[in-house]
């Protein structure tokens, strides 16, 4: 047990030949009696531990954790090229989101998403066409960026200028995701991950129960989850927030988005803020009329 050590009580249950109770990293065995006189005159002896105890060195209270476990572990497998995959994953776990939509993040850059090219990889016979519009092999790139419901989502949850910007065409999912978490703010990432969290629900329960969703409730859905989580974990008082969203003749939801600025301003001019926004916006999907 290298990462245990003895501390001595009584000294009733050691062998002091046989057993690795000195207290130095390099040798804890009595190679013999000369050498480790030294070291067994250094060892303390504690009135209040009554009994000889094996202990784990990588906590303070001694006492074995399944969290310093696993750290343990982690930092051994970091170091090994076999399970490292390169990228800077701390900007994911920084996405103002959900846990459930940034650990889809991860997923999705880690290649451990179900999805049917994968599935082939792995010798699963499968058919290969997207179960959401069935045109185009469904891939991590389809299914999240791709695929027209999926485009569409993303203009609805008003991250169509995520979507289309010219430096997050990447040709796999993990460096776009990886290049829009270093160029973005935490919280249009947290808004990215809980789309891609609606578009793979949407697919799934497309496959399992033949339901499907439009994209515009697809969008809204991210719009409202993120926004709904966004004010109960990170609203404060200094902060101007804004929430935009637009509608058709008919009233129904069309579009929508959110953003949040770090001032002090008037309600006046918080208003006008969020008509320009709206403007911008409307502008950017070639709207001309709009009231």
């Amino acid at each position: 047990m290298p990462l245990c050590r003895w501390r001595i009580g009584s000294g009733d249950n050691i062998r002091v030949m046989h057993d690795p109770w000195l207290r130095e990293s390099a040798n804890r065995w009595v190679p013999s009696p000369q050498p480790a006189a030294e070291k067994i005159l250094e060892t303390p002896l504690v009135s209040s531990v009554r009994e000889d105890k094996v202990v784990w060195e990588k906590e303070r209270n001694r006492c074995y954790s399944v969290k310093s476990g696993y750290k343990l572990a982690m930092r051994y497998l970091i170091g090994s090229d076999k399970y490292h995959v390169m990228g800077n994953w701390n900007d994911i776990w920084k996405a103002q989101a959900p846990h459930k939509a940034r650990h889809l993040l991860r997923r999705l850059c880690r290649e451990c998403l179900p999805t049917r090219s994968r599935l082939l990889e792995r010798r699963v016979e499968c058919t290969l066409n997207c179960p959401v519009c069935d045109e185009d092999i469904e891939d991590e790139l389809h299914i999240f960026f791709r695929c027209a419901v999926a485009r569409d989502s993303w203009s609805a949850a008003g991250l169509s200028t995520v979507l289309h910007n010219a430096t997050y065409q990447q040709t796999n999912a993990m460096d776009r995701i990886f290049v829009v978490c270093s160029n973005e703010s935490s919280d249009t990432v947290g808004r990215v991950a809980m789309l891609l969290w609606c578009i793979w629900q949407n697919r799934n329960d497309k496959l399992w129960n033949d339901n499907v969703q439009m994209p515009r409730q697809i969008g809204k859905h991210a719009f409202d989850a993120w926004n709904d989580w966004y004010s109960v974990h990170k609203l404060q008082s200094n902060n101007i927030w804004k929430d935009l969203d637009g509608s058709d003749n008919n009233g129904h939801f069309m579009a929508g988005m959110t953003q949040w600025q770090q001032t002090v301003i008037s309600s006046v001019e918080g208003e006008a803020w969020a008509l320009l926004l709206a403007m911008e916006e409307a502008r950017h999907r070639g709207l001309t009329s709009s009231i």
